[in-house]
């Protein structure tokens, strides 16, 4: 009897039934239950059957696309008859990346690893190594110089449309590297509107499955929930919930037609204000700028961007204004990212008034994962913009994720997320399941 007629036969039996089967079973046949993923894949994490050279696993945020790859990367390192002589090879956008999601993450490697057949990590050498002598070795897409050379029997990318330039890297790094044993490709991602994925997925021996965020049963509900109240209805929610391919048209997180719709010509009575900083930590002529933004929230949730005073200059120029603005417009607080300026922020705004309102907020996700949901507001109409606000709208339409994003779009995401999302703790257990 094949996996899909034993699986299709337990969905007819009673749980009590299988309650009553499992109850006869030794602990090592429970066990054996418990270990073959192919009997608990969900249909999107089920591998094809055939002849194919590279699987896409596209689907929405939380999906399970990790979790997937992380359980047939384990699954494949035991299969001597496929690896051979090969490498496993482990690829995302990032070394922090593959390490963080890929290796040691909720839904890594190293955690859905049988207990019988858990691999050793050795993070210093970039290397996993089976208990069968099968080696992982993990690689970096944003050093795809590093993958040249490779021989590999399985290549895992993970989010491959996010790596910086994933049809180089892919066809030139890549493809010539899986030419040992079994020499095919699993790719998890949700799309972004590149030509690259579009590619791939129209070559004769790729194949496809596909999912949306809400076909993982394991979601806790307030993951879904939150989901919902940032992407559902806009069209970045078919990318990010349904995992499908926008047109390159939308590959732009903000539009001036969508800001200027929702435009107003005066202030409401807001219930509060923030002053957002992104600041520069050097203030010579080549330095970034310093993003300063003011925006606040009315009564019914809905946010106002009210002012762009983005500056170039030293740390007391910009800290200066950022409290001139606090005061003018009434803020209850200054937010401030510190993931380059660490205390200083603090040190030079006490410095000027001890007595202002401070908070420190530090950047854990990518630019484009923490822009995305204030992008989502603006298209649900909820974000509106107080007069024309031009070199700010400019960037926000000018810009396209995996682009270095500008001072200013980053003080006005960090203005919203502060007055608008959720709490920065609840946010981050969010994207743990993405």
């Amino acid at each position: 009897m094949g996996l899909p007629t034993i699986i299709e036969t337990l969905g007819k039996i009673s749980p009590a039934k299988i309650k009553a089967m499992v109850a006869t079973l030794s602990p090592l046949e429970a066990q054996a239950i418990v270990d073959c993923w192919p009997l608990w894949a969900l249909p999107h994490q089920q591998m094809p059957e055939g002849d194919w050279r590279r699987w896409s696993m596209r689907a929405g945020r939380g999906g399970g696309k990790t979790y997937g790859g992380s359980k047939w990367i384990n699954e494949l390192a035991e299969d001597r008859s496929k690896i051979k002589t090969g490498d496993i090879a482990i690829i995302a956008r990032t070394y922090t990346d593959v390490r963080q999601t890929c290796i040691e993450g909720s839904s890594g490697i190293l955690a859905t690893a049988k207990p019988s057949f858990r691999p050793i990590w050795e993070p210093g050498n970039q290397l996993l190594t089976w208990p069968n002598g099968v080696r992982g070795r993990v690689f970096s897409a944003d050093k795809p110089e590093s993958i040249r050379g490779l021989n590999a029997s399985v290549v895992w990318g993970d989010e491959v449309c996010h790596w910086p330039a994933p049809e180089k890297t892919w066809f030139e790094s890549i493809e010539p590297a899986l030419r040992i044993g079994w020499a095919r490709a699993i790719m998890t991602t949700t799309p972004l509107p590149d030509p690259f994925i579009r590619k791939i997925e129209e070559m004769p021996d790729t194949v496809i499955t596909r999912a949306s965020t809400f076909d993982n049963p394991h979601l806790p509900q307030g993951v879904l929930d939150s989901l919902r109240t940032n992407y559902e209805g806009t069209r970045r929610g078919l990318q990010e919930l349904y995992g499908e391919i926008l047109e390159d048209s939308d590959a732009f997180l903000w539009s001036l037609d969508t800001i200027a719709e929702h435009r107003v010509r005066n202030r409401p009575e807001l219930t509060r204000v923030v002053v957002a900083i992104d600041p520069a930590v050097t203030a010579h002529a080549g330095s970034d700028e310093t993003g300063i933004v003011v925006a606040g929230i009315d009564s019914s949730g809905d946010g106002y961007v009210l002012e762009d005073a983005t500056m170039k200059g030293k740390p007391h120029e910009w800290a200066s204004r950022a409290i001139q603005l606090y005061k003018a417009h009434g803020a209850d607080r200054i937010v401030a990212e510190v993931n380059n300026g660490g205390d200083l922020v603090e040190s030079v705004l006490r410095g000027i008034d001890r007595n202002v309102s401070y908070k420190s907020v530090r950047a854990t996700r990518g630019k484009v994962l923490r822009a995305e949901p204030v992008a989502a507001l603006y298209e649900k109409g909820r974000v509106h913009h107080v007069g024309i606000l031009e070199q700010l709208e400019n960037q926000q339409c000018g810009w396209q994720p995996g682009q270095p994003s500008p001072d200013r779009i980053d003080a006005l995401v960090w203005a919203l997320t502060d007055l608008m999302l959720a709490k920065e703790e609840t946010v981050g257990s969010i994207f743990a399941y993405l």
